[in-house]
């Protein structure tokens, strides 16, 4: 996963706590709004209706809810207290949706001429389940909105601001520690940048001096032990021509030898990898091994009558390949 991907992600996840958290806060808070409204609502409008009602009595005849919005009952003066407010939410059957719907519901009392009145007002509400499906609606167009945004954000803007490292990437990936080409840095004004470009160039300094090292090492090396191990051998070998040791002693010296001889190929193998690694084999020649097969095969083909056998060699395709 690419790093910008792996920000999204976590970018995503975090936005999906923290609008879970804002969406509770936020429901309550609002529920909480809409409350204070509708009571401050039917606070103004039970005023109204006692002011209206001292200046036209016959509104006292309202005792069912019908076109008004309230009802106004004659009550017991011992059971009630003057104008305490009651609110609390409930249903009631509403004709034109053909069913319960709730309301918020205020209940006071008042005097009017000696006598006791209990006033009931209610207003509608939206309902819960209503306020919670369109609130998750809300919240689901604005996660997606945000999400959207912070990719255009990654891809347009953090691309650009993380374009240095990709580049130092790239020019890492194309680093070979046998050539002498340092790295060459992107020019940045972010320090961590900086700070990363100056510690590379420090480490791939760093590795390119000690394959020096170690290259001139094994070339010096194998270079001072070819000569010593060719005179140890040759007089090892005039040695046993001379015919004056034990067969014994000719089998110690003839150990030695081998072990010199091995000595000698590891040396070499050491002399050909240091010319490889220098490029020394800079004859390239373009060689066909269809041609190339066909003269193995060839001189071969004695052994092969020796050994009652016979060489078949089957060209399905033209193979050439330059190279030293």
């Amino acid at each position: 996963m690419k790093l910008l991907n792996h920000t999204t992600k976590y970018f995503a996840l975090l936005l999906i706590v923290l609008i879970s958290v804002w969406a509770v806060i936020f429901y309550f808070a609002m529920i909480d709004e809409v409350y204070d409204s509708l009571d401050d609502g039917l606070e103004n409008q039970k005023d109204l209706i006692i002011d209206a009602v001292k200046i036209d009595p016959s509104l006292l005849q309202d005792t069912e809810f019908g076109v008004n919005n309230y009802t106004i009952k004659r009550v017991d003066a011992v059971s009630h207290d003057i104008n305490k407010d009651s609110y609390r939410d409930t249903l009631m059957y509403m004709q034109n949706e053909d069913e319960f719907e709730p309301i918020r519901m205020l209940e006071s009392t008042f005097v009017q001429d000696d006598t006791h009145y209990k006033i009931k007002l209610i207003t509608s509400m939206v309902e819960e389940d209503d306020q919670i499906e369109n609130l998750f609606t809300y919240l689901v167009g604005l996660y997606l909105a945000l999400v959207l945004s912070i990719v255009v954000l990654n891809n347009l803007v953090l691309k650009k601001v993380w374009k240095p490292f990709y580049s130092l990437i790239d020019k890492l990936k194309g680093f070979r520690i046998e050539k002498d080409e340092p790295i060459q840095q992107e020019p940045t004004d972010i320090d961590e940048f900086n700070l990363l470009n100056q510690s590379v160039e420090k480490l791939t300094k760093k590795s390119r001096d000690s394959y020096i090292a170690q290259k001139e090492f094994i070339e010096n090396a194998a270079h001072e032990l070819q000569t010593p191990l060719a005179i140890a051998m040759n007089k090892l070998e005039l040695l046993l021509e001379k015919n004056e040791l034990t067969g014994h002693q000719t089998q110690e010296i003839g150990g030695v030898l081998d072990n010199l001889t091995r000595l000698t190929r590891l040396n070499k193998s050491l002399l050909l990898l240091s010319k490889i690694d220098n490029r020394q084999y800079l004859e390239e020649e373009d060689i066909d091994f269809n041609a190339l097969i066909e003269k193995v095969a060839a001189d071969f083909l004695d052994f092969a009558t020796h050994k009652n056998m016979q060489v078949n060699v089957i060209s399905n395709a033209k193979i050439r390949y330059t190279m030293n």
